[in-house]
């Protein structure tokens, strides 16, 4: 039996958007020059807060976690992905992202919502700013990104389909050679 989870909380993205991303891959692909990790369809989701390996029991178990997020209090919202970049800069691009248009401020309230909530387990506070945004890809080797110019033409003309945010969702990640699997545990409603 397992003693530990990967975990991590964010936003389901609809089918409509797990669509998009897929065909804004497509577009992408022939612009990388190097090995780059694609995010799955299927898999895109905007994350929240990683906790990593997590116990499966104890105080700080994956209940815990649990009954602490189903104790995060917010209100629909809606969001809209647009533009896109790379992280942390394009000089040293190491994941290719988009962006939001709308619901970015929405989405940093809740990520500190749930940091807050999941404070007194013992999970400590990111030491960055939160910066709500859908990875598409991680570059595996950054001087052999390919053609950025490119990559940021094709971004910067992104504009996804508005959608409502209702809930949060716990997910497990279980890393496999094709890439990671993910399950829910857990979904906390608005």
């Amino acid at each position: 039996m397992e003693k530990t989870a990967r975990i991590f909380a964010g936003i389901a993205l609809p089918e409509a958007y797990q669509q998009a991303l897929a065909a804004i891959r497509d577009r992408l692909r022939p612009l990388a020059g190097g090995p780059m990790s694609w995010t799955k369809p299927g898999n895109w989701h905007l994350t929240l807060k990683f906790l990593g390996d997590v116990p499966v029991t104890g105080p700080a178990g994956l209940d815990a976690v649990k009954a602490a997020l189903a104790g995060v209090v917010f209100s629909s919202f809606r969001l809209t992905g647009a533009g896109g970049g790379f992280f942390p800069n394009a000089k040293r691009p190491r994941v290719v992202w988009i962006g939001l248009a709308a619901g970015g401020p929405a989405c940093g309230r809740l990520a500190a919502a749930v940091e807050t909530a999941l404070s007194p387990l013992g999970f400590p506070a990111e030491d960055r700013p939160f910066a709500a945004h859908l990875t598409l890809a991680r570059i595996r080797e950054p001087g052999r990104a390919g053609d950025l110019a490119g990559m940021e033409r094709v971004l910067s003309g992104i504009r996804l389909p508005e959608t409502s945010v209702e809930s949060i969702t716990l997910w497990r990640s279980r890393l496999q050679p094709g890439g990671p699997r993910y399950e829910v545990l857990a979904t906390v409603p608005a």
